[in-house]
């Protein structure tokens, strides 16, 4: 019951601080049940051949904890969050590889994920910063609405627990209910916001809770900051606004042949307030799929083949994209 995975994307930090977080990792009170390193290196290395990893993976062994280098796809940290996202844990506990978690965080954010109905529980993520203190309770309502309006509640001391609609950097969810939205650029701007807010709007309790820190090192080396292009960093800020601006309703992309359509007219009729993008208007009613690839990037995410695959789906394609809409 509630299997707990430990989930680090690493780029250029290998000499940095991916060790501090490493170590804080595998000294919490309470331990994953598995950690993976997933490898999103250019140039990647073996680990085992460099002498701290070897003494790291030895405390791990000594400690129990089950450890796995995945050298990742280079596409950014979406695709291989959603690749952690998919790989049968109850839990994904997601660490930055440059966010130091102090030693109880997974015990406290354990403590909230047996209620029934939470989706994503996240601690304060603090930045040390020369000559500025870190407030405590920052006045934010943690509303995706008021995104440009306010201080992100997680970058300051918490003290009580908050429902919120989003989370930031480093978080528990619960696996295999919401995907990550694969149309972002390799920097992934956004990605996280996107994901905790998809839980929320699936019906699942987001929340902040208190006495449970992580140390937001931001090193100016390494991660999304290996990518200096702000073309990327604009295409994605582009997409979350596209996304945003159909918050409210449920986004459906029908890039698929006419039987499809057919099919998915059965679908529709309990989908509350759908904005449809379909090949087949004489059938299904919709903009254009040009206009959805516009709008949102890679499509993938709505691809019910692909999705298919993903599950070993075995029942019916009506009821492959209930569960993908419904």
């Amino acid at each position: 019951m509630n299997r707990i995975l430990c989930s680090v994307a690493t780029r250029g930090r290998y000499e940095s601080t991916l060790p501090l977080v490493l170590m804080a990792i595998v000294n919490q009170t309470k331990l994953p049940d598995k950690l993976i390193i997933f490898d999103d290196n250019d140039d990647a290395k073996d680990l085992r051949d460099l002498t701290f990893y070897q003494h790291f993976f030895r405390i791990c062994l000594e400690k129990r904890l089950e450890w796995e280098v995945v050298f990742a796809p280079k596409k950014g940290q979406h695709h291989i969050h959603q690749i952690a996202n998919s790989m049968g844990f109850d839990w994904v506990w997601r660490v930055d590889d440059d966010c130091v978690p102090e030693p109880n965080v997974l015990e406290r954010l354990s403590k909230y994920i047996g209620a029934d109905g939470i989706g994503a529980v996240g601690g304060s993520i603090l930045t040390p910063q020369t000559g500025v203190p870190i407030p405590y309770d920052i006045p934010s309502t943690g509303k995706i609405d008021q995104i440009d309006n306010e201080l992100n509640i997680q970058w300051g001391y918490i003290t009580q627990f908050k429902a919120v609609e989003h989370l930031h950097c480093s978080f528990i969810y619960r696996a295999g209910v919401h995907e990550y939205h694969l149309g972002l650029s390799r920097v992934a701007h956004r990605e996280e916001t996107l994901f905790t807010y998809g839980l929320h709007q699936k019906g699942y309790m987001v929340a902040v809770v208190p006495s449970a820190n992580s140390w937001h090192l931001k090193n100016p080396q390494g991660g999304i900051r290996s990518e200096d292009k702000s073309e990327m960093f604009h295409h994605d800020e582009t997409i979350f606004r596209n996304l945003m601006a159909f918050k409210d309703k449920t986004i459906v992309v029908l890039d698929a042949g006419m039987g499809d359509h057919v099919v998915f007219s059965h679908v529709l009729r309990d989908i509350k307030n759908a904005e449809v993008f379909s090949c087949y208007p004489e059938i299904i009613l919709g903009r254009s799929i040009a206009e959805a690839q516009y709008l949102f990037g890679n499509l993938d995410q709505w691809n019910i083949y692909r999705k298919m695959i993903d599950w070993n789906w075995k029942d019916s394609l009506e009821n492959a994209y209930r569960k993908l809409y419904l």
